[in-house]
C-alpha cells in the first residue's frame, strides 16, 4: 500500500533521514517512535506530500485513501454533528447528487451506491464517535465555533475516523482526550478495518493498537515486530548483540594493526604484514550506535519529618456559580504516604478538587485544614504557562535558591536533562518536554510533604515518562494524581477515586475494573445507575440485554430499509408517471415519508442503546 525506497530530508542542512526505506502493508498497525525532535511529526508531513523529499521516493498505492487528523483549529458556523459527517466525502458527494430533482441514471448508480455504503447510519455512526470521544448530544447539535480547542480537536479525530480511508494517520491521538476516551479510541481502533500508523507517547495504548514499530534513530527508520512492549526488549538486545560484537571487532582490529606495526619493516615478515593490511581493508567496520534517547534517572525527595494527617475536608461542596454542584458532602482526609490517583470524566471536577486542595479555589460548603508545616508541590495542566519565558532554567532555580552555589543547582538540573547548553539557554527556544522537565524539577527542588499533579505527562515522552513513573514509586510523600496515562495511573496510585454524580468516592477496584466499568455504565436513568466497583459479571449481563435491544432494532432496521429501497423502485418507474389520476403516486410517497419517520425514530433508540454500551 505504501512504499517508501531511499528517503532522505533534511532541515536547514541538518537531516533528519538519510535513505529511509520502508513499506506498509494493508491491515498492518504500524507505532512509529523515536525520541522528540527525531523527525515523527514531520515524517507524516512528508507521507502527505505536504513536505517534499531531498531524495528518494514515497509512493502510495492509487486508488487508495489516506485520513489523518488535521491540527487546525476550524472555526466553522456549522453543527458539530454535520461537520464530523463532512468527513465522509464519498457520502456528501453522494448526497449532492442525490439532492438532484432530476432522477436519471447517475441519480439511481448513487441511490444504489449511497445503500451500498450504508448512507442511512452516517447521522448515527457519527453520533458514535462522538459520543465516544465524550460529546454530549447537546454539544452535537451545537455549532463547532463554539467548542473551546481541546474540543475542536475532538471534532477533527472524530471527523478523521469518520473518512473512508485504507490508511490512518494519528499523531498523538489521546494529547487531548480524558482517559474514558482514550479507552473508548482504544476499543474502537481495534476493530478499525484499514491500516494504520500511530505516533504516541501513551504505552498501554500502543500495546493494544499497533503490531509493529517502527522506531526513528539515527536518520534511519528500522522494523520491529510485535507491540511496544515487544520493541524494548527486542531493541534491547540488538543494543547488547551489536555492542557485543563492535568489542569483539575492535579486539580483532587492533591485534591486526599491532602486527603490521611491528612486522611491516621486517622482510621475513613483510608478506604477512601485507596480507595482515590487506585484510584491514576488506573487514566491514562495525560503527558505534549512538542512542540519541536520554535515560533520566529522577529523584523527588520528600521532607526527612513529617506530621501524619497533612490536610482534612469537611462536608466538602464546590460547584461554579449559575451552575450545579460538580461534588457535595465529600470528606476526605491525606495521611502521609497516601498516593490517589483521581478518575473521572472532563468536566467532573478534578481539576476543581486539586485547586481546593491547594487554596486556587474556595468551597461553598464545608471546610478545608491543611497542616500548617505543609509544603505542598503543585503541578497544573498550564504549570508552562507561569514559566519566564525569558529567563534561564539555572535563572529560574536561583530565584528558589538564591544562595545555593551554581555547581550544586547545575548538577541538580542535569538530573532532568537540562544540564549542558539547555541550563543557559531561555525557556522561550524550549519544547513542552523541556518547559515539562523545568517545571517537575523546580518542584522536585522544594521537596514536598504532598505532591498534587495535574496531567504532568503532556509534553513528556516515554522515556521521561518512564523515569517520572519510577521517581513517583520512590517518593515517601504524598501524591494526588491525574492523568490520562494508564501506565503511570497502574504504577503511582494506591487507591482509586472517582470524581461523578456530584461525590468524590473510593473507586471498589483496580484501573482494569475501571475500563471496564467505562465501557458499560449506564447512560440512562432509566437502565438504573451502575456504580464504580460494580463486578464484571454484573456488567457483562447488563451488556449482553442491552446488545439483545439493538440486535433486534437492527432487524427491524433492515426491513424497514428494504421496504424504503422497493417503494424507490416504484417511485422510480416511468409508468407511474404516466397515470392520470396520480393517485398512486401520492400514495406511494405518503408511505414513504411515514416509513422515514419511523426509520429516523429506531436510529434514535438503536443510538441510545449504543451509546450506554459504548459507556
Amino acid at each position: 500500500m505504501l512504499e517508501i525506497r531511499d528517503m532522505s530530508y533534511s532541515i536547514a542542512g541538518e537531516p533528519l533521514f538519510k535513505r529511509v526505506s520502508l513499506q506498509v502493508f494493508e491491515g498492518q498497525r504500524l507505532g512509529l517512535v523515536g525520541c522528540n525532535g527525531c523527525g515523527k511529526s514531520t515524517f507524516f508531513r512528508l507521507l502527505l506530500g505536504q513536505l517534499d523529499v531531498d531524495s528518494g521516493q514515497i509512493d502510495f498505492q492509487s486508488g487508495k485513501a489516506m485520513a489523518y487528523v488535521e491540527q487546525e483549529l476550524f472555526k466553522v458556523e456549522r453543527s458539530v454533528l454535520d461537520f464530523v459527517i463532512d468527513g465522509d466525502v464519498q457520502l456528501r458527494e453522494i448526497e449532492r447528487v442525490l439532492a438532484s430533482k432530476k432522477h436519471d441514471e447517475m441519480w439511481f448508480e448513487a441511490h444504489n451506491y449511497y445503500e451500498a455504503i450504508d448512507g442511512y447510519s452516517a447521522r448515527s455512526r457519527a453520533a458514535r464517535l462522538l459520543h465516544g470521544l465524550g460529546f454530549s448530544s447537546a454539544q452535537m447539535t451545537g455549532l463547532v465555533s463554539d467548542l473551546s480547542g481541546g474540543w475542536r480537536m475532538r471534532v477533527n479525530l472524530a471527523r478523521a475516523l469518520m473518512k473512508r480511508a485504507d490508511l490512518l494517520l494519528l499523531d498523538e491521538p489521546t494529547n487531548h482526550l480524558d482517559m474514558e476516551a482514550i479507552i473508548w479510541l482504544e476499543s474502537y481502533l481495534l476493530s478499525y478495518p484499514g491500516s494504520m500508523i500511530i505516533v504516541s507517547h501513551d504505552r498501554i495504548f500502543l500495546n493494544a493498537c499497533v503490531d509493529k514499530i517502527a522506531h526513528i534513530q539515527n536518520y534511519a527508520i528500522d522494523l520491529y515486530t510485535g507491540n511496544y512492549d515487544d520493541f524494548e526488549r527486542t531493541h534491547a538486545e540488538r543494543l547488547s548483540q551489536h555492542k557485543h560484537a563492535l568489542q569483539i571487532q575492535q579486539s580483532k582490529v587492533a591485534h591486526l594493526e599491532d602486527f603490521v606495526r611491528r612486522f611491516r619493516a621486517k622482510a621475513t615478515k613483510a608478506k604477512q604484514a601485507q596480507s595482515r593490511l590487506k585484510a584491514l581493508e576488506r573487514l566491514t567496520r562495525l560503527a558505534p550506535i549512538y542512542s540519541h534517547v536520554q535515560h533520566f534517572e529522577l529523584r523527588i525527595e520528600a521532607p526527612e519529618s513529617s506530621p501524619q494527617v497533612l490536610m482534612c475536608c469537611t462536608d466538602l461542596a464546590f460547584g461554579y456559580e449559575g451552575q450545579p454542584l460538580l461534588f457535595k458532602r465529600t470528606n476526605f482526609r491525606l495521611l502521609q504516604g497516601d498516593r490517589i490517583g483521581l478518575l473521572g470524566q472532563n468536566g467532573a471536577g478534578k481539576t476543581s478538587f486539586i485547586k481546593l486542595l491547594t487554596g486556587d479555589l474556595f468551597p461553598q460548603q464545608g471546610q478545608i485544614e491543611v497542616n500548617p508545616s505543609v509544603r505542598i508541590g503543585y503541578f497544573s495542566q498550564h504549570q508552562l504557562e507561569a514559566l519566564d519565558g525569558f529567563a534561564t532554567p539555572l535563572e529560574h532555580l536561583q530565584k528558589l535558591a538564591p544562595d545555593e552555589p551554581v555547581l550544586v543547582l547545575r548538577t541538580f538540573l542535569g538530573t532532568f536533562g537540562l544540564g549542558g547548553d539547555r541550563e543557559n539557554r531561555v525557556v522561550a527556544h524550549f519544547s513542552g518536554g523541556e518547559k515539562s522537565r523545568l517545571a517537575l524539577a523546580l518542584l522536585a527542588w522544594q521537596r514536598p510533604h504532598v505532591l498534587l499533579l495535574d496531567e504532568p505527562t503532556n509534553h513528556l515522552d516515554l522515556d521521561m515518562r518512564d523515569a517520572l513513573a519510577l521517581a513517583l514509586e520512590e517518593y515517601a510523600g504524598a501524591v494526588v494524581l491525574i492523568s490520562h496515562d494508564r501506565a503511570l495511573m497502574k504504577m503511582v496510585p494506591d487507591e482509586l477515586w472517582v470524581v461523578s454524580d456530584q461525590s468524590v468516592r473510593l473507586f471498589e477496584g483496580d484501573l482494569d475494573d475501571y475500563a471496564d466499568w467505562v465501557k458499560v455504565k449506564m447512560a440512562s436513568s432509566s437502565e438504573g445507575s451502575l456504580k464504580p466497583g460494580m463486578t464484571r459479571p454484573v456488567l457483562k449481563l447488563r451488556k449482553k440485554a442491552l446488545l439483545s435491544k439493538q440486535a433486534k432494532l437492527e432487524t427491524e432496521l433492515v426491513h424497514l430499509q428494504q421496504e424504503l429501497k422497493n417503494i424507490d423502485d416504484c417511485l422510480g418507474s416511468p409508468k407511474l408517471y404516466v397515470q392520470k389520476d396520480g393517485l398512486a403516486l401520492i400514495e406511494l410517497t405518503e408511505q414513504r415519508r411515514e416509513l422515514e419517520k419511523t426509520v429516523e425514530e429506531l436510529e434514535e433508540s438503536w443510538l441510545k442503546l449504543e451509546m450506554q454500551i459504548d459507556e
